[in-house]
């Protein structure tokens, strides 16, 4: 009898499947918690971080702080694999490596680096069939955005007016605009958000002139630009372009429709 369980035991030892550890992850990035969800690894997502919203089931996760402050004793608690954030955020999370806690920081600077990111979290938490298809559907609805697209527009993406502050080339959003068949006007500048003049703005002669969420102009905006139309993003309008995830389509088709309204 002793016998057959070694060698039951050894059967089991050689030539089952080993099943691999399921790693584990904290966010304080909105965008890369909203990718988790989309390629079905929430599970795996211990925490996230107070900017965390979307979807509305990412409210009911632990919190583990923000940008600039991290419960470190949850974070000790919970000692994820992974620690997922923005490359912004790169200095903040790399202490933790003496935890061993791994730290993620992931660019994002055009659409193609966001696929990258949506197929590198598929591939960690194997979700590699889910993430490649939230990739195909993006890419999908992307190339529909940008077809339809009948009327190319050149706009002027402002991010704030005192100083006054647009995206430059290194911007996702700049890709986005691009993307959705439109033109950015300040693509050529090679950062990415820099602040310029506003005779430069002037002299650009946008067709469009989108106003971020968070952006107030006092009605300053219509007297310097009086031959450009003005869109005024709201906040889900925000909260979808300023977040480069698996919504990102979304941000291409705003900018589509709003050529095709001018």
């Amino acid at each position: 009898m002793y016998k057959l369980w070694i060698k039951v035991f050894v059967f089991i030892l050689f030539f089952l499947p080993v099943q691999a550890k399921e790693l584990t992850f904290v966010s304080t990035s909105p965008s890369l918690t909203e990718i988790m969800y989309a390629i079905g690894a929430q599970d795996n997502l211990k925490a996230v971080s107070t900017q965390c919203s979307f979807p509305e089931e990412a409210k009911n996760k632990p919190v583990i702080g923000d940008t600039y402050f991290i419960n470190e004793e949850m974070l000790l608690k919970i000692k994820p694999d992974y620690f997922l954030a923005t490359d912004s955020a790169e200095f903040m999370i790399n202490k933790y490596k003496r935890f061993g806690i791994k730290p993620l920081a992931l660019k994002y600077p055009n659409i193609d680096a966001i696929y990258e990111n949506i197929l590198l979290l598929g591939k960690l938490t194997g979700k590699e069939k889910n993430a490649q298809m939230v990739v195909t559907e993006i890419k999908s609805k992307v190339e529909a955005a940008r077809e339809s697209n009948k009327s190319p527009k050149k706009i002027l993406y402002v991010v704030s007016m005192q100083p006054f502050m647009t995206i430059g080339g290194k911007s996702f959003i700049t890709d986005i605009i691009e993307k959705s068949g439109n033109h950015s006007v300040t693509a050529n500048l090679d950062t990415f958000y820099p602040a310029v003049s506003l005779e430069y703005a002037i002299n650009q002669k946008p067709d469009i002139i989108v106003l971020d969420y968070y952006c107030f102009s006092d009605g300053k905006i219509e007297k310097l630009f009086p031959n450009s139309k003005i869109v005024t993003m709201t906040k889900s309008d925000s909260d979808i372009i300023d977040r480069p995830a698996n919504r990102i389509y979304k941000s291409v088709e705003f900018f589509a429709n709003i050529a095709n309204k001018n």
